[in-house]
């Protein structure tokens, strides 16, 4: 629906921050993927109620690595969610409460397809104010190895696979050392 949902935003926003209180896993797991396209796609400025929603999904990223599949899944959605909250609302972020939850929560385990959005909201910081990231490089730097190993093709799309592969060429030139450090280095041309 995209754009086509915005006189919706309203009620939906309210049944979707209901649901991020339900005990189901799976109601969790489908409230924070729809909470994270309704900021996304709604026409509607959210930024009013982004720490209502910020603070809604944050118990989903509590989990253990015993947590039911659909919890862990859930947790996977939340980073989503999170994720397309930085990218419509980057200034109504509180980053140094929102990025420690958010790259503790990475890699994603169960829905790889959530690695979109997270990447796209890592991409996005890396080119508009790495304030927010600057304190996290050398867990974020990890990830990017994790993701790029091959035994863990399905963890991201070719698309972003190029993408992460130039922006490490790119913080090589100001960090060589770290990139080095992880491992990185044998993915530079």
């Amino acid at each position: 629906m995209k754009g086509a949902i915005t006189p919706h935003t309203e009620s939906l926003l309210d049944l979707f921050l209901r649901a991020l209180n339900d005990t189901e896993p799976e109601v969790l797991s489908n409230a924070a993927f729809a909470t994270g396209l309704l900021v996304e796609c709604s026409d509607v400025d959210l930024s009013s109620q982004c720490l209502t929603i910020l603070s809604a999904l944050r118990p989903l990223f509590e989990v253990t690595p015993e947590s039911p599949s659909a919890r862990l899944n859930a947790k996977d959605n939340a980073a989503g969610a999170v994720a397309r909250i930085i990218c419509k609302n980057q200034n109504t972020i509180p980053f140094d409460q929102v990025m420690p939850v958010l790259l503790n929560a990475l890699p994603l385990t169960h829905d790889f397809l959530e690695n979109t959005a997270v990447f796209r909201a890592l991409f996005h910081l890396f080119r508009t104010d790495t304030t927010p990231l600057r304190p996290h490089t050398e867990q974020i730097l990890r990830l990017f190895a994790h993701v790029l190993d091959p035994n863990n093709t399905e963890q991201i799309t070719d698309a972003i696979r190029e993408e992460l592969l130039n922006l490490i060429v790119a913080l090589n030139t100001e960090n060589p050392h770290a990139i080095q450090g992880v491992g990185l280095a044998i993915y530079l041309p």
